[in-house]
Parts: C-alpha cells; sequence; structure tokens
C-alpha cells in the first residue's frame, strides 16, 4: 500500500510538473509571439524613419539649392549696388571736392571725396554687404537691440550678452539673415 501510495504521489508531482512545463511552454510561446510583433513594429517604424529621413534630406537639399540660387541673385545685385553707390560717390565727392576745394581750399573737397570713398568702399565688403541685407529684411535694430521673441540678455563678465532662448513650445525664433 505503501508502494501504491509513493507511486500515485510521484504520478501526482509528475503531473504537476508536466503543467507547469506546459504552462511554461505556453507563457513562452506567448513571449516569442510578443518579442516578434514588436521586432517587426519596430522594423516598420525603422522604415517609416527612414523613409521620412530621405523625404527631409531631399527637402533639405531643395532648400539648399534654392536659397543658394536666391544668395547668389543678391550678391550680384548687392554688388551692382555697390558698385553704383561707388561710382556716385566718386562722381559726388569730385563734383563737390571741386567745388567745396574752390571755396574752402582743396583739402576739405579732397577730405570730403575720400570719407564718401570709405564709405562706398565699406559697402562692398561682406560685413557690409551683410548690414545692408539686414536692414532691407528689418533685422538690423532687433539684432542690435537683442529684441524679438525668444531672445534675451543677460550681464556676464560685466558685459550684456544676448542670446537666444526657447519658448513654452521649445521653438526657438531669431532674425531674417541675408
Amino acid at each position: 500500500m505503501t508502494d501504491e501510495r509513493e507511486l500515485d504521489d510521484g504520478l501526482a508531482a509528475f503531473d504537476q510538473l508536466g503543467r507547469e512545463m506546459a504552462e511554461t511552454n505556453r507563457l513562452l510561446r506567448a513571449v516569442r509571439s510578443d518579442q516578434a510583433t514588436r521586432n517587426q513594429q519596430e522594423h516598420d517604424l525603422s522604415a517609416e524613419m527612414r523613409a521620412a529621413l530621405k523625404q527631409a534630406t531631399g527637402a533639405s537639399q531643395k532648400a539648399l539649392q534654392a536659397s543658394q540660387t536666391e544668395i547668389r541673385s543678391s550678391l550680384l545685385w548687392s554688388g551692382l549696388t555697390a558698385f553704383l553707390i561707388v561710382l556716385v560717390a566718386f562722381g559726388g565727392g569730385y563734383f563737390f571736392g571741386q567745388r567745396a576745394g574752390w571755396d574752402t581750399g582743396h583739402a576739405d573737397g579732397y577730405q570730403k571725396a575720400r570719407n564718401q570713398e570709405a564709405a562706398a568702399s565699406w559697402a562692398n565688403t561682406p560685413a557690409g554687404q551683410r548690414a545692408y541685407g539686414l536692414d532691407q529684411l528689418g533685422s538690423l535694430d532687433m539684432l542690435a537691440l537683442c529684441k524679438g521673441e525668444g531672445w534675451t540678455m543677460e550681464r556676464q563678465k560685466g558685459r550684456t550678452v544676448c542670446f537666444p532662448k526657447l519658448d513654452a513650445r521649445g521653438n526657438l525664433s531669431g532674425w531674417y539673415i541675408p
């Protein structure tokens, strides 16, 4: 009878072990299925991200090409404008210099022409062209005064510093650069 009872207990333990293994296998299959689903979702998301990145890269390249064309055009017009300013400055300087030279002496006329020539020469430099572009866009005053949404001034090391800060939405704003 004891052998029979031990046999029944052993069979019951074996059955219990079999049920636990079956449950473990079922759980493992469920985990594998979930993992396969997650892997597929990650793959699909990765493919979507690659497509979006490719589209964004293409759009940024088109925008870059358009801005390069616009910059070339702006530089050409700025160069022509600066050339005309220099011509007018030389002509005006010469005319007013000669006229003033007769009235107040040649040194005064020469100085006026020289000042106009210096102003026209600065307008031809990259800094002068950028300043002209900023002024045309209405951004020069905002830049000089550190005004505009998303920009703030602070005192650091005894000097005033202008720097960008994010607004409540996390957006950053600034000035139009020519």
